[in-house]
């Protein structure tokens, strides 16, 4: 992609008087499998209650699980490809908050949804928005939570006016 086709498609994105103040937006589901969560841990975090299947069936969990940067990961997948794709977002900044509720299993199907918080001016062409995101299982547990504090664009070089 050139430069210009980046602008242009940055144009075309969402902007931050456009986010839905106090409105859960849905993010989709996706399905784990045992080979992803053991293909990710023998990458990333090589713990053997996600790599090794005899001796995560001895461990507390009684099976393999998903490690919790792989959750993370699950849940970015899920933001970038119905959330963040529609918006003009520029950066992430902070990560105030990040629980681990319940082991993700094999065969878990997640279900994500982000709630936009807040969203205040933060310098010309920017604002900066709070989310809280979650991802619940098929039984409408709660997995996973985070709360994000991001960087969006704005329409103009001066700060947004939150559309509350």
């Amino acid at each position: 992609m050139t430069s210009q086709e980046a602008v242009s498609q940055s144009a075309q994105r969402l902007k931050a008087e456009d986010l839905p103040i106090g409105e859960t937006l849905e993010l989709g589901s996706y399905t784990v499998t045992e080979e992803e969560i053991i293909a990710f841990a023998q990458q990333w975090d090589p713990q053997y209650f996600h790599v090794d299947r005899e001796a995560a069936a001895a461990s507390d969990f009684g099976g393999i699980i998903a490690s919790g940067i792989h959750t993370v990961a699950i849940f970015q997948r899920l933001c970038v490809e119905n959330f963040f794709s529609r918006f003009d977002i520029i950066a992430g900044r902070k990560v105030s908050e990040l629980q681990f509720k319940r082991p993700v299993f094999p065969g878990a199907v997640l279900r994500g949804e982000v709630l936009i918080n807040s969203v205040t001016p933060a310098g010309p062409g920017r604002a900066a928005f709070t989310s809280t995101g979650t991802l619940v299982d098929d039984r409408g547990r709660l997995m996973f939570s985070i709360e994000n504090d991001s960087l969006i664009r704005t329409r103009g070089e001066t700060p947004a006016e939150p559309n509350a």
